[in-house]
């Protein structure tokens, strides 16, 4: 009868541990904070929450610092989701801090992160309202990366054919049996070539003192155009007094003969006035017609005048013997006419 009592007790106290481990696991991987700590609101504006839950953690700086107290969708004008945060007193975050939603890893539990920026802005007050920056949603960019996936797999699914294309026709046996014959045109043009080598440098070999003598030559004949270049070096230098003087000379002679050529232009001297006057060109044509007609010694206004029959016939007797006429006859000068003796 003594026993009964001691086994009731030790069973009471072994489930009594057993709830009191079974309680503290709970608090702890359900990650509850003590009930009387005090916190302070603050209401956070986000486009889009992407999958955040109530009671959520609020990390700032990599620290737990608060809860998510309250979610609430706000549909007046444009649509947002207004999400309320319990921060624990003494944490205070500063206005231009960042507030993202961010998930621990790829399968972890989503939070509401805190980013500090700088250290000079005001801190919040309890109750103020801020603006969230979107989260990255997981799920929306692992089917980015599907849909990327299939582009991929289109892409490649084309450079599938086109290789399988360009298999078909440039690796086709016809193009293979071209391409080894061109290997073999190509083999039998080296060959060619350095045959061709071998006999220019035979043919090299046997001439090669034909090259050097007239190499020899060459040279030689350099040397002597040096050494004439030398002597015409040193004649110029002799005489470069006298090849001045002689430019002078032409300088000066070329301007006397510009201004000569000039003074003609103008009509100067006789010589000029013969060029430029044409007055002066027809009177000496007109002379020399009178000449052929009346005489070299004929004047203006001294025309013979006619003769009567008796002083023509005293004129004769007195006149000497004619010359004997030759085939063209002769010119007799002095007298008032030019005739041809017949």
């Amino acid at each position: 009868m003594a026993q009964k009592p001691s086994v009731e007790i030790r069973v009471g106290i072994f489930v009594a541990v057993c709830l009191a481990l079974l309680a503290g696991l709970i608090w702890k991987f359900g990650k509850y904070e003590p009930i009387t700590r005090n916190t302070y609101d603050l209401t956070v504006v986000f486009p889009n929450v992407g999958g955040i839950v109530k009671d959520a953690s609020v990390l700032y700086g990599g620290i737990v610092v608060g809860k998510v107290r309250d979610i609430r969708l706000d549909q007046e004008g444009l649509l947002k989701v207004d999400v309320k945060l319990a921060i624990f007193n003494g944490v205070k975050i500063r206005r231009d801090a960042k507030f993202v939603i961010n998930q621990s890893g790829l399968l972890g539990d989503r939070y509401v992160d805190v980013i500090p920026q700088g250290g000079t802005a005001e801190f919040l007050k309890p109750g103020a309202v801020v603006q969230g920056s979107s989260s990255v949603d997981l799920s929306e960019a692992i089917r980015g990366v599907v849909d990327v996936l299939h582009q991929a797999a289109g892409t490649i699914e084309r450079v599938d054919k086109a290789i399988r294309r360009i298999d078909e026709t440039v690796l086709s046996h016809e193009t293979l049996e071209h391409a080894s014959a061109a290997i073999a045109n190509v083999d039998a043009a080296t060959s060619n070539t350095v045959a061709l080598t071998l006999s220019v440098r035979s043919v090299v070999e046997e001439n090669r003192g034909k090259v050097d003598n007239t190499l020899a030559k060459f040279s030689e004949a350099a040397d002597n155009f040096n050494k004439t270049s030398q002597s015409v070096d040193d004649l110029v230098a002799a005489n470069q007094g006298d090849i001045r003087a002689t430019t002078k000379n032409l300088a000066e002679s070329a301007e006397r003969l510009n201004v000569i050529l000039t003074r003609l232009e103008r009509g100067e001297g006789t010589a000029g006035k013969l060029l430029v006057d044409p007055t002066l060109h027809d009177e000496i044509v007109r002379l020399v017609q009178n000449w052929r007609k009346y005489g070299l010694l004929y004047k203006e206004g001294n025309k013979a005048s006619p003769r009567r029959p008796e002083e023509l016939q005293r004129s004769e007797a007195v006149q000497p013997a004619r010359p004997v006429p030759s085939e063209r006859g002769t010119i007799n000068f002095g007298t008032d006419s030019t005739k041809p003796t017949k």
